[in-house]
């Protein structure tokens, strides 16, 4: 159910900016996409491979999942508590916690790092979104790795 409210609210909020780029600049929104996606050919260092827009899109529907699930703060950023919280939720193996708890608080550090975060300024709506997606890209990541390796050890 949260997703689907999150896919809504992303949803109209494509459409307004959209209307609101293309009103502003008179039918340019071409160039506008064209030159915004230019300016986000940044160095990611995860290895995901997506378009800009799509990278933003399920970095904005992550926000709002973290956001509806009390995991990011006041000021717009992740946070170690509420993604363990929200990643371990109904699982009761302390090996999981563990790796997911370690995950998180690396994938974390990682893209603080990246994006030169000071967790006391707001984050703008576009640096949550890039913010979101390398968190969630990273831990599923991590969780995949962890699930991978124990189920070696199971056999």
């Amino acid at each position: 159910m949260v997703i689907h409210q999150c896919q809504e609210e992303i949803k109209s909020s494509l459409i307004e900016d959209a209307l609101k780029i293309f009103t502003a600049e008179h039918g340019q929104w071409h160039d506008r996409r064209k030159r915004d996606a230019d300016e986000g050919a940044l160095d990611f260092s995860h290895p995901t491979i997506v378009s800009h827009e799509d990278k933003w899109i399920a970095g904005c529907l992550m926000q709002c999942v973290y956001r509806k699930n009390n995991a990011i703060d006041k000021n717009g950023w992740p946070t170690l508590d509420g993604l363990v919280s929200l990643y371990t939720d109904g699982v009761n193996e302390h090996g999981y916690f563990m790796a997911t708890l370690r995950g998180v608080d690396r994938c974390l550090k990682g893209t603080s790092k990246k994006y030169q975060i000071k967790r006391n300024d707001a984050a703008e709506n576009f640096e949550q979104c890039e913010v979101a997606f390398d968190v969630f890209d990273c831990i599923s990541d991590m969780i995949t790795d962890y699930c991978s390796g124990q189920s070696e050890h199971d056999h």
